[in-house]
């Protein structure tokens, strides 16, 4: 088993899985400190603009059925699988592994298409997971803490915040007003969602 995983034909997938165990190892350890790490990502993961084809792409791979993370680790599951696969059949086949000009393209095209049919499954299976997905909808009104940078109109900076259901999300937030200017440690609200950014006034 070592054998397979240090393989140089099956380093990316190697790396991959690996990836997914460690994601797995900082949500325990958050989980203990009371925080879940399953929102980050969401607002990445936001594809909304109506009629775009990134929207249409987002909405075949069923990427906000589930919290992004948890999409994420499907995928990379599903890719190091796929990998281990392909080169394991290889060896039997060919006494050699796939070339990685081959495997890595075919272990990427089946990991994003059997995730984007497993999780839906998932989803129906685990619906607490499925409605802890937040839309942005449901950020209006939250209460946001700058932590990098400062903020002016046309010039973001990062904030971060926590839903009802225990989970962080990092938004990149600028003001409502002009003249309006936020420094790090401030906490603002959000009201209105840009293409890129959030808009927020001052938390009184």
């Amino acid at each position: 088993m070592t054998d397979v995983f240090l393989s140089p034909a099956n380093f990316w997938f190697s790396i991959s899985i690996s990836a997914v165990f460690l994601i797995l190892v900082l949500e325990v350890i958050s989980i203990l400190f009371g925080i879940s790490l399953l929102g980050l990502g969401d607002d990445v993961a936001d594809l909304d603009s109506a009629g775009s084809t990134g929207s249409e792409f987002a909405s075949w791979l069923n990427i906000n059925k589930v919290p992004f993370l948890i999409w994420l680790i499907v995928l990379l599951t599903l890719f190091s699988l796929s990998g281990f696969v392909i080169n394991g059949l290889g060896s039997m086949m060919f006494a050699s592994s796939i070339p990685s000009l081959v495997s890595l393209p075919l272990a990427a095209t089946l990991g994003v298409v059997i995730t984007a049919k497993l999780v839906p499954i998932i989803a129906y299976i685990l619906p607490s997971i499925e409605s802890s997905a937040m839309s942005n909808d449901e950020f209006v009104g939250a209460v946001a803490q700058i932590t990098l940078g400062h903020a002016s109109r046309g010039n973001p900076a990062e904030a971060k915040f926590t839903d009802r259901y225990s989970q962080p999300h990092f938004v990149l937030v600028e003001p409502f007003e002009d003249a309006e200017y936020f420094t790090q440690g401030e906490q603002v609200i959000l009201v209105q969602k840009n293409e890129h950014s959030w808009l927020a006034t001052r938390y009184q």
